[in-house]
């Protein structure tokens, strides 16, 4: 019986078995090594080429060769970079949050009164939703068709909804100047309403349509803090004025 061929030192393996049978990628060789400037600018296109086709398309319908297309480069450079495409979700989730999660601070750490600041935040949820919907739309592609399958994309998934959640409730309560049981809740409407707004935008991309979604967002989010200033003024004991009649 002939022998099997070992597989060759210098060979790259794009995949391996998984623990149930199932493939999963492996890193690609560059993460061993220290990159060049080349290599970086490399890796740069193929995740800003990752960022755009599966934000258009979704994650399983974004093919090695259009990722190629698209960055510019040859099907070796992807797995020498990220050992296969499904190493590419987890580099690609980090590099749309930080760019999402920037977007959610600018909006909502701001000057001004608790009701300007408000205001301003809104508007930047909305701004960020009409001018840059792919960063939102992407999260919830990757969401859908991976996070069920891979621990690694949930885990990186969960990791940037916590960040998002946490900075909403950090400019929430800078902007009252104190902690609110309410701003956990605030900040997952706010979140709720964003992933509402990306999807309906596809559906219908009217700008006045985005602007009544987020004037609801402004509506909901001051009857809640209307709501906790409510339970305060009735909880607080009433004052007494000296002299009046008990």
């Amino acid at each position: 019986m002939p022998r099997s061929r070992p597989s060759s030192p210098g060979r790259i393996s794009v995949a391996a078995q998984g623990p149930a049978g199932g493939r999963r990628a492996r890193p690609g060789r560059a993460a061993a090594e220290p990159p060049s400037e080349h290599g970086r600018q490399t890796r740069d296109r193929i995740l800003e080429a990752a960022i755009d086709l599966i934000a258009e398309r979704g994650f399983a319908a974004t093919s090695i060769d259009a990722l190629c297309q698209r960055a510019g480069v040859v099907r070796t450079a992807i797995y020498w970079h990220f050992g296969a495409k499904e190493g590419l979700v987890v580099p690609v989730i980090e590099r749309v949050a930080t760019s999402w999660i920037e977007e959610i601070q600018s909006a909502v750490y701001r000057e001004g009164d608790p009701l300007a600041r408000l205001d301003r935040f809104v508007a930047g949820l909305r701004t960020l939703v009409f001018e840059r919907p792919h960063l939102v739309r992407l999260l919830l592609a990757v969401a859908l068709e991976r996070a069920d399958q891979d621990p690694a994309t949930r885990e990186a998934l969960r990791s940037i909804f916590e960040r998002a959640h946490a900075a909403i409730v950090q400019g929430i309560e800078d902007s009252l100047g104190e902690p609110w049981k309410e701003s956990g809740l605030i900040a997952r409407t706010a979140l709720a309403f964003v992933s509402h707004a990306v999807a309906h935008q596809l559906l219908d991309p009217r700008p006045a349509e985005l602007d009544a979604i987020f004037a609801e967002l402004r509506t909901a989010v001051l009857l809640m803090i209307g709501a906790r200033l409510r339970e305060r003024f009735e909880a607080a004991p009433v004052p007494t004025i000296p002299g009046e009649d008990r």
